[in-house]
């Protein structure tokens, strides 16, 4: 299971080394893994919003790339219309931390629907999330039964009721908009077309087995993630050790003047460089950009 789970990141993060800045899709990575809290109740992991909403507010200094539906929120704070080409980064630590596949869709579309309720990124979700599920889940699974489990998966969800049971302003014609596109996507006789896999390297992995190169200088990191992540997999992990104060976080310019801090979301950081303009600092996930 962890050579899986490894390998899954490989497939997305194979350039990641700890004295270069990681790109957009790692941190978001990052994001998502350090807001997944274990069930006091349940089986698996669910995605803390509220810490999500001060980690991504925090993000907003530090992004290294650009995401439309990032900005988005970052101007709006709510869900855009439009597809999200990243949406796979945001969701994968997701997929792999949970076992119960309707605990992984509800909190999996927790996920998508803060960015997008675009109908093409909900069943693109839906897709990753399922062959994800079923590649850790079942050491003999095909293509064949990968398109019969996703067709069924799709069939079952229904956004107008997550809508409700989440409190998202969804109006008539994008229900049925979505109803159109599901349709459409469960009359295809492959799901996993060839279209469908070129836009994402999670599906390029499990369906057409291309794994990156073997690069060592990624293999501490990776190795890292890949085995916290089974740890939330296995329900090894007390909830009580991942949680934050609910106070109150001071802007985070009130810690650069120092050389090295204890940030509630960051964690321990050490500067390393400082300019006019920005300050490079480093913490236990490597090193960011933090624009001033």
């Amino acid at each position: 299971m962890l050579s899986k789970i490894q390998n899954l990141l490989y497939s997305c993060y194979e350039d990641i080394t700890w004295d270069r800045l990681p790109d957009i899709r790692f941190q978001l990575f990052l994001i998502s893994v350090k807001c997944l809290m274990p069930y006091e109740d349940n089986i698996g992991c669910y995605l803390d919003k509220d810490r999500y909403i001060k980690e991504i507010d925090l993000f907003k200094l530090y992004i290294n790339g650009h995401d439309d539906c990032i900005e988005n929120y970052f101007n709006n704070k709510t869900p855009c219309d439009g597809e999200d080409g990243l949406i796979e980064y945001k969701i994968m630590p997701i997929a792999i931390s949970n076992t119960v596949w309707e605990n992984l869709m509800e909190e999996v579309m927790k996920m998508t629907s803060f960015y997008s309720l675009n109908k093409s990124t909900i069943i693109n979700s839906i897709l990753i999330s399922s062959a994800v599920y079923d590649y850790l889940s079942d050491e003999n699974i095909d293509i064949e039964n990968m398109n019969l489990n996703a067709k069924e998966r799709i069939i079952q969800f229904s956004i107008k009721e997550f809508a409700q049971r989440h409190n998202i302003n969804l109006d008539k014609m994008s229900i049925i908009d979505f109803e159109k596109e599901r349709i459409k996507t469960i009359t295809k006789a492959h799901l996993y077309s060839e279209e469908c896999i070129l836009k994402s390297k999670t599906l390029q992995n499990i369906i057409n087995n291309v794994s990156p190169e073997e690069k060592e200088y990624n293999d501490e990191i990776l190795s890292n993630y890949s085995a916290y992540l089974l740890k939330l997999r296995k329900g090894t992990i007390s909830p009580e050790k991942l949680k934050i104060g609910d106070g109150k976080i001071p802007e985070l310019k009130e810690f650069l003047k120092y050389s090295s801090f204890s940030h509630p979301l960051l964690g321990k950081c050490k500067i390393v460089r400082r300019t006019e303009k920005e300050i490079i600092l480093r913490n236990k996930t490597g090193i960011m950009k933090v624009n001033i």
